[in-house]
């Protein structure tokens, strides 16, 4: 079995990309590292409590995310934060970054985790897992973002 130092750097080296993301759209962007090296201290902190009941990847997402919404309540940073520019299709215009910006920035703090871990092709159940909700409930709420989005940015 590894060492808890090589154990939390392959954690962080396998998830770096994702906390990352969450970092920058839940910290303003002067301010989106020291979250991120606040969430890398919960994930040490909390790495020995970790009992396997979760997939690791989805008890990540879980501690980044509590630390990410502990940390906006503090700064108490108005919704939105920044999109990441490389979230989506690499060949997607500014325009469509600016509109899943606009559309993220107008979401409450569960369903714009749904949708980030969404677009990080977290499963149906993983979401689930991190938010504490039923599958089903995950399901119903992305149909719901999405005929939100939809009459927002595609019905005349």
């Amino acid at each position: 079995m590894p060492t808890s130092d090589v154990r939390f750097q392959r954690l962080l080296d396998d998830n770096q990309g994702r906390l990352e993301r969450l970092a920058r759209q839940y910290a303003d962007p002067a301010d989106w590292q020291d979250l991120l090296q606040d969430i890398h201290v919960q994930l040490w902190l909390s790495l020995d409590s970790f009992d396997g009941r979760a997939q690791l990847s989805t008890w990540v997402y879980r501690v980044a995310l509590n630390t990410a919404i502990s940390h906006r309540r503090k700064r108490r940073m108005p919704p939105g934060g920044e999109v990441p520019d490389n979230l989506g299709d690499s060949g997607a215009t500014h325009d469509s970054l600016d509109v899943l910006r606009e559309f993220l920035a107008s979401l409450g703090s569960i369903d714009r985790a749904l949708l980030l871990m969404d677009l990080e092709d977290m499963t149906r159940e993983q979401i689930a897992d991190v938010l504490g909700l039923s599958s089903g409930a995950v399901a119903v709420r992305m149909t719901r973002l999405k005929q939100q989005f939809s009459q927002r940015y595609l019905e005349p």
